[in-house]
C-alpha cells in the first residue's frame, strides 16, 4: 500500500512540477494523471504497483467531492442568477465526455 501511494504521489508531484516550471494551462494533477496513464500504458510501471492505493482512493472518491459541494454553496447566488447557462454547460460537457469516452473505448477495444 505504501509503495503504491508513493508511486501515485510521485506522479502527482511530477505533474505539479511540470505545471509550475513550464506554466502549462493544465492543472498539475491532470498532468500527473496523464503521466501515470502513459507509464502504465507503456509498461514502465505495473498495474499491481499502484492498484492497492488506487482501489482504496476510488472506494472513498465521494469524500473528495465534499469540499467542492461546500464551495458551490458560497457561490449559490451567482449560480442562481446564471442557472440556465450553467445547466446547459454541465449537460453538454457531460454528454461530450460520455461520447468521447465511448468512442475511445470502442477504438481501444478493437485492438
Amino acid at each position: 500500500m505504501i509503495k503504491s501511494l508513493i508511486y501515485i504521489f510521485c506522479f502527482l508531484f511530477l505533474g505539479e512540477l511540470i505545471h509550475y516550471f513550464f506554466n502549462i494551462p493544465i492543472a498539475g494533477n491532470i498532468i500527473g494523471m496523464l503521466l501515470i496513464f502513459l507509464a502504465l500504458f507503456f509498461k514502465m510501471i505495473k498495474l499491481e504497483d499502484v492498484k492497492p492505493a488506487s482501489d482504496f482512493l476510488v472506494k472513498y472518491l465521494v469524500v473528495f467531492f465534499i469540499p467542492y459541494g461546500v464551495g458551490l454553496m458560497v457561490y449559490a447566488n451567482i449560480i442562481a442568477a446564471y442557472w440556465i447557462p450553467v445547466s446547459v454547460a454541465v449537460i453538454l460537457s457531460t454528454l461530450l465526455s460520455l461520447y468521447a469516452t465511448g468512442a475511445i473505448y470502442q477504438k481501444l477495444d478493437k485492438k
